[in-house]
């Protein structure tokens, strides 16, 4: 192993060499930039003098059809402000402007408490029409009052003097402020770990179909090879990574005072330091694991183009996390994230999850951890064993799992 760190260091400085990595950070760097300062380029554009609109000015255009003399049209102007209402004779005249796209939508009123909302299209996250539901919900409750002799604006002025102040103490976990940062930085680890797990493959496996390997083990050990390849690959993808986040972060604080407040208050999330470390910690180990067992296969697969076909079943794994913690994160309770919080494969992002949005003890978070380093190690152990036999077999080809035992069975004979 006394070769590691000369290992490290080639390999370290070739990638950060490497025309692909310098060209894609840079590209990655500048749009996050751009991205950040769109607020400041709009306005730019608009200009100092730019017209604000005052908000309730205009709230757009409704039609409206009143079949059987349901209710007065000063009924319908006086109850909503703000919208210019367009009054139809019939149904078919309404829906001829709605499918031309003049108008959104429009509602035929049946009774003073029944009507049909006329729209083009529902989507698949369209909700009800609660707008006018609180129209017609509101008349008639002032229509009830009136029947029963009180006076609908004195009750009304009563019933808004009521005031509820709401206080709220979490002893647990707040998943919501934790909400948007574990989903940002379980995309973040996904992203590197499948695009840098496949680059050591193929870095790898390019070395053995040029017979390059053949070279390098007379003059260095194997152990010091692979694990020198994986970390160089590991701390580049951070490396990049975390240009990437400093690129975001620099961008929002040049530009965020042309942010608009509500902007500014969303990315005011209070990030808890334990979150982070908890990241950290279970993030690198997971995302090291992942990496020698690439680079693993890389070593054998005689042709780069196996690559690929190869790593079907680690690249499975990392799925399997990530939509694991991604499908849970609204469900804490889940028993499908407490399993996989302990499996090592998949705990590296649903032990993370599962510590922001659930109250769990420090010996649940030391054991996941524990389970993860131990396979970690083993993983690095077994990665070298079969780095070996890669180094001394060519034109292997096949089920992985077959290549796998191969390499253990010749490693325990030798």
């Amino acid at each position: 192993m006394k070769n590691l760190l000369t290992v490290f260091q080639f390999e370290f400085r070739g990638l950060l060499k490497k025309k692909s990595f310098v060209i894609t950070t840079l590209i990655v760097c500048l749009l996050a930039l751009i991205g950040t300062s769109i607020p400041t380029i709009m306005k730019t554009f608009e200009g100092e003098d730019a017209p604000v609109e005052e908000p309730g000015e205009d709230l757009g255009t409704l039609g409206i059809v009143i079949e059987n003399s349901a209710l007065e049209e000063d009924v319908l102007k006086e109850r909503l402000p703000g919208f210019t209402l367009e009054f139809f004779k019939s149904r078919e005249a309404l829906q001829e402007k709605v499918l031309d796209g003049a108008m959104d939508s429009g509602y035929i009123v049946t009774s003073p408490s029944s009507y049909t909302a006329v729209v083009k299209n529902v989507s698949m996250f369209t909700g009800g029409d609660f707008l006018f539901d609180e129209v017609l919900r509101s008349y008639n409750e002032d229509l009830a009052l009136e029947k029963e002799g009180y006076n609908p604006s004195e009750v009304k002025e009563i019933l808004q003097g009521i005031s509820i102040e709401r206080a709220e103490e979490v002893l647990g976990k707040d998943s919501q402020n934790n909400y948007y940062v574990v989903y940002a930085l379980i995309i973040v680890l996904f992203m590197i770990v499948m695009f840098y797990g496949n680059n050591v493959a193929t870095l790898v496996a390019r070395e053995k179909s040029d017979r390059t390997m053949e070279i390098l083990v007379t003059s260095t050990h194997p152990n010091s090879l692979i694990i020198g390849k994986v970390l160089a690959s590991g701390l580049a993808g951070i490396l990049q990574a975390g240009l990437i986040a400093l690129s975001l972060f620099g961008g929002y604080l040049l530009n965020r005072g042309n942010y608009s407040p509500e902007i500014q208050e969303f990315l005011k999330l209070s990030i808890d330091p334990k979150l982070l470390l908890v990241f950290l910690f279970f993030g690198t180990t997971g995302y090291f694991l992942l990496l020698f067992l690439y680079a693993s296969i890389g070593a054998l697969v005689s042709k780069v183009e196996d690559v690929p076909s190869a790593t079907t079943l680690v690249t499975m794994f990392s799925m399997a996390a990530y939509f694991i913690s991604l499908f849970t994160l609204n469900f804490p309770e889940s028993l499908v994230l407490k399993v996989a919080s302990y499996v090592p494969f998949t705990s590296f992002m649903a032990m993370f999850v599962r510590y922001a949005i659930n109250s769990i003890s420090f010996l649940e978070l030391a054991l996941s951890y524990g389970i993860l380093l131990g396979t970690t190690a083993a993983i690095a152990l077994l990665s070298v064993k079969i780095y070996r036999y890669g180094t001394l077999n060519y034109g292997n080809s096949g089920n992985t799992i077959k290549l796998i035992r191969t390499a253990l069975k010749e490693s325990k004979e030798s």
